[in-house]
């Protein structure tokens, strides 16, 4: 028969179980910013590719491939390069919705712009004959807009 001993219990297996993903520490943020900063900036010096650019590619490339990355996180957390891949994603399903559609964009015209020389008649000191004649800015379906009177 074997021997029973009564006492402590020893558990062989212990796991320890998060829910989600692990946070990054500021350690590991400062440590991207630092080397990615870097990369960037001497990147940027030697093609001479601004570095806005080169941070929207570098932002594509870990969307595509590196998602749910400390990347990813990095990006998001900093506002200057969040605004700039929510702009690209507008302008992204802006572009996608005019290729669906099979619609022209709409195009506004530019204006007209119009300048007359000074008038003599209203203005007599040099001051005021430095600053110029009268200038408009016409929209081009107003029909009647060099004729009226402002």
């Amino acid at each position: 028969m074997p021997k029973v001993t009564l006492g402590k219990k020893v558990n062989l297996f212990m796991f320890n179980f998060n829910f989600g993903k692990k946070k990054p520490d500021i350690k590991q943020y400062a440590i991207i910013g630092v080397v990615l900063s870097s990369v960037i900036a001497i990147l940027s010096q030697c093609s001479s590719i601004p570095s806005n650019q080169l941070w929207d590619l570098l932002d594509e490339i870990q969307r595509k491939y590196f998602p749910q990355t400390i990347l990813n996180e990095f990006i998001i957390k900093d506002d200057e390069k969040l605004k700039r891949r929510i702009g690209r994603d507008v302008d992204r399903a802006i572009d996608d919705y005019w290729k669906q559609s099979g619609e022209k964009p709409v195009e506004v015209p530019a204006p007209i712009f119009s300048e007359k020389p000074v008038d003599e008649s209203v203005c007599y000191t040099e001051e005021c004959k430095s600053l110029g004649g009268e200038m408009r800015l016409c929209a081009p379906w107003v029909d009647n807009c060099f004729n009226s009177r402002i």
